[in-house]
């Protein structure tokens, strides 16, 4: 295993739950080097980055989203017009690119998900929420209300369930879960994604005061509070629960130790404050080692212990 983007480091941005949205939770501007260096594929005419190359390149959802995040952020903090020009496009690829009714819009994905067992046209939660993060900034820098209403169809759409094409599930102890990957058989419970798609909340509620959107946000601090021990392994933590896959480091120092620290920041919640805590403590180079062994151990033992309870 090697360590992944070791060279980024990612930074809180605004968590003061002011109207007025800020540099979004997580400060991705550190990470601008990867795009401008065709790390994920090619670049549009308007210089926002795709997936793969040539005939294949195609959009992914999340990346346009982050990448305009990224964008507004620099534009906040140096106020780059160019940087705003770029944020605009990746808004209007995100216009092209999303699927609109009466009621909800949402982005598909038209590649297959070996990993979570999904075909081509899959949803995620994560794409909804940042989406939403986006287009709420977007929204306040221009006041074109057609943005706000995007952002607010995007949070219905969260209400349709996995078996409906959605995002909706809920575990077997009755915890609701947004869905990044929403596995056709039994949840998968990706962590970060979740966490992601409940950060879309905080800001349509930060602009809206719908009680409706609190009333969500509430449901989801409460699943996280009930099944954060399950992503806990004592020297490390897991991606999700359907694989219970070890998290390589980048997204142990990078993504779950700041999500812990901002999703205490946003709630109060002691419960956050440790994991934070007890996470940030595993970034050592010790641990990193350690988890390069487990991650060719543990696949193999879990393997085993199910091969064992189907002979008992």
């Amino acid at each position: 295993m090697k360590q992944e983007y070791k060279h980024i480091k990612l930074t809180k941005g605004d968590t003061s739950l002011d109207e007025n949205l800020g540099i979004y939770y997580i400060d991705f501007t550190d990470s601008i080097i990867h795009y401008e260096s065709d790390f994920y594929g090619d670049k549009d005419e308007n210089g926002i980055p795709m997936s793969g190359v040539g005939e294949k390149a195609f959009y992914y959802p999340i990346n346009t989203a982050q990448y305009g995040l990224l964008l507004h952020a620099l534009w906040l903090k140096n106020k780059d017009e160019k940087a705003l020009s770029k944020m605009k496009a990746c808004v209007e690829v995100l216009e092209k690119l999303k699927t609109e009714n009466e009621k909800h819009c949402f982005w598909s994905h038209g590649t297959t998900n070996d990993r979570f067992g999904l075909k081509p046209g899959w949803t995620s939660s994560m794409a909804q929420g940042q989406c939403m993060s986006l287009f709420l900034r977007y929204y306040q820098i221009t006041g074109e209300q057609k943005y706000l209403a995007s952002a607010k169809k995007a949070f219905q759409f969260l209400e349709v369930p996995v078996s409906e094409g959605g995002v909706r599930a809920y575990d077997d102890e009755g915890n609701l879960w947004l869905e990044e990957y929403p596995s056709p058989i039994k949840p998968s419970c990706v962590l970060n994604g979740f966490i992601y798609a409940m950060w879309g909340l905080y800001d349509l509620y930060r602009v809206t005061k719908d009680e409706a959107v609190k009333s969500e946000i509430d449901l989801c601090v409460s699943t996280l509070k009930n099944t954060l021990h399950k992503y806990d392994v004592g020297y490390w933590s897991l991606y999700d629960q359907r694989n219970s896959e070890l998290v390589r480091y980048y997204y142990q120092k990078n993504v779950h130790v700041p999500q812990m620290e901002i999703m205490y920041d946003l709630t109060g919640e002691e419960i956050f404050q440790m994991y934070y805590k007890k996470w940030k403590r595993t970034v050592t180079p010790f641990h990193y080692s350690l988890v390069f062994i487990m991650y060719r151990v543990r696949p193999r033992w879990l393997k085993l212990k199910k091969k064992l309870r189907r002979k008992s």
